[in-house]
Order: C-alpha cells, then sequence, then structure tokens
C-alpha cells in the first residue's frame, strides 16, 4: 500500500501517452509538457515501480516486456476512471449511446439503417461519430468503435461483421455509350475504361485485377484518383469510369439501376468490418443492444448480397 501512495496519476498518464506514441516528445507535445520533462516523470516512475517501462532508442521509446504488461494495467484502470467520471457527472449518459465508424462505412451501409435502430430503441440517444483514425478508448468518450481491418485490434475485443466484398462497377450508361454489354464484358476489358481509385483505398484495384487474372489492366488504363471511395462511387454512378467498391456499399444502386457489377468473381479477402470495444470493459445495456442491432443487419446485409448474385 506504502508503494501505491508512491505512485502519481499524471505519471500514469504521461508513461501511457509515451507508451502510445512511441517517443517522449509526441507524449510531450499531447501531455503539454517538455520532452525532459516527461523524461524525468518517467523515469521517477520506473524508480518507485523497481523496473524499466521502456527502451530507450534515438528518436523513440519502445515498452520492455515488463512495461507493456504494466502500461495494459493502467490503461484499464484509466478506462475504469473515466467511465466512473462520466457515471457520475453526466445525468444523461444512461440514456447515450457513442458510436465511431470509418466515414464510408456510416454514409454507405449504416445510415440508411439506423431508422429501424431508432424505431426499436427510441428512449436511446446515439451519438455518431466517423474518423478514420483507429478509436483510442482510453482518451475518447466512446461506448463501441466500428473498425476495418482483420480483427486484431491492440486491447480490443472485436466481432466481425461482413467481410470486404469487392467488384467492379459502373454505370449502363457507360456500357451503353462504349457499345459493350455487362453480360459479354471481362476483367481485360476494363483497360478500355477510366479506374478510379480512391486515395484511402490505393491497393484495391491492383488486388481485385490481379486475383481475376488481368493484373496488367492497372498499366494499361486511363485512371483518376478522388480523395475517397465514396468519391469513386459517385463518380461511376455518373459515368465516369469504373471503381472498386464493396458490394454492400453499392448494393441500393445496384437494385436501382444506377450501377452495374459485371463480374461475378469473389474475391476472397480476410480484412473486413469489426465491431469494436475495449476488451476490460464489458458492454453497457444499451452497448449490448446496439450491438445485438447490427449484427443482424449484417446478417441481413449478407442475404441481400447472396440475392442480388443470384440475379447476375
Amino acid at each position: 500500500m506504502e508503494r501505491l501512495r508512491e505512485l502519481n496519476l499524471n505519471s500514469l498518464r504521461i508513461a501511457e501517452s509515451a507508451a502510445r506514441n512511441g517517443s517522449f516528445v509526441r507524449a510531450a507535445e499531447e501531455q503539454l509538457l517538455t520532452p525532459s520533462a516527461v523524461s524525468q516523470r518517467v523515469k521517477t516512475l520506473e524508480a518507485q515501480l523497481r523496473f524499466r517501462l521502456f527502451d530507450r532508442r534515438n528518436n523513440s521509446v519502445v515498452l520492455t516486456p515488463e512495461g507493456e504488461t504494466f502500461i495494459r494495467q493502467v490503461r484499464e484502470g484509466l478506462d475504469t476512471i473515466l467511465a466512473a467520471r462520466q457515471a457520475v457527472t453526466d445525468p444523461n449518459r444512461e440514456h447515450t449511446l457513442k458510436v465511431r465508424a470509418l466515414p464510408t462505412f456510416t454514409i454507405r451501409w449504416m445510415l440508411r439503417r439506423l431508422p429501424d435502430f431508432q424505431r426499436k430503441f427510441p428512449k436511446l440517444t446515439l451519438n455518431l461519430s466517423t474518423s478514420y483514425a483507429m478509436p483510442e478508448f482510453g482518451r475518447e468518450d466512446i461506448d463501441i468503435a466500428i473498425c476495418y481491418g482483420c480483427g486484431e485490434f491492440p486491447d480490443m475485443q472485436s466481432e466481425l461483421l461482413f467481410r470486404e466484398d469487392l467488384t467492379p462497377v459502373c454505370s449502363p450508361r457507360l456500357l451503353a455509350q462504349s457499345g459493350m454489354h455487362w453480360q459479354t464484358l471481362t476483367p481485360a476489358d476494363l483497360k478500355r475504361y477510366t479506374l478510379l481509385h480512391s486515395a484511402t483505398c490505393t491497393l484495391n484495384w491492383r488486388s481485385w485485377l490481379k486475383f481475376a487474372g488481368a493484373p496488367d489492366v492497372i498499366c494499361e488504363s486511363h485512371s483518376m484518383l478522388l480523395d475517397s471511395c465514396m468519391l469513386t462511387f459517385e463518380a461511376a454512378c455518373n459515368g465516369n469510369g469504373f471503381a472498386v467498391a464493396n458490394r454492400a456499399y453499392v448494393a441500393p444502386d445496384i437494385v436501382a439501376g444506377r450501377l452495374v457489377a459485371p463480374f461475378d468473381i469473389l474475391h476472397p479477402n480476410t480484412n473486413g468490418w469489426h465491431l469494436t470495444h475495449p476488451r476490460n470493459r464489458p458492454y453497457s445495456r444499451n452497448a449490448e443492444q446496439f450491438a445485438s442491432w447490427i449484427k443482424c443487419q449484417a446478417e441481413q446485409s449478407e442475404r441481400e448480397i447472396a440475392a442480388l448474385r443470384r440475379l447476375y
């Protein structure tokens, strides 16, 4: 107990920041301190703990095995403190759920499904934010986040919603203008069209074309670079070229006839969209309701995609 009294909460926060940033300099910027003050705080903390937290390198710091174990427990403790503060200071928090998701996932998949959630849980206030950055549950007021990847996220528990399923799409008008029909189009024919690339998903076209047996198309075709996947989908709808899209994102456009997906090629992908929350923090009742709802929506989306494939 005596050693516990020696530990300073701010020093723990500073050490966690240094571990997350891999740098005393970046931790200093985040904590509004000087790098030397951060270094001294960590040094004092290590003396109190009687083991080294970090290996110091030229321009960075790396956790030691003991440091990894300790910082993991510190993050859990900081999460618990943050949750306790929110429970006491925010009287409406009991009826609020804070969700973070990727922008394209939110706009192209989740928003059209949210009225169903609101009908089923009318007393729950949903606060939804978007970001491409990985969530930091220890520093941000978030209950649940939707993340993209293989499912291995540091200090997070994850559940797969659905895997990425890429396919090229274009406007029916574009094919008509070029005298081609979607049923006779081959992957190699894509060299005749503009490929719409997203700056946030730079490898999608290359990956799909390689799997489809037409890797040279990436060099032989004209290209247009846009700064997001959403813009490539809109550009495809307007006849600017072919976008490569996740089927779940463009299914409504295909059903409505705004887009066609000429190729029934199932491109296997280990990455997908995952429901995540802190490993050490069980779901609240609100989060559990949302998790159950969105998993049902994901299953329904998969059935819709399967039905859509049968149309081709």
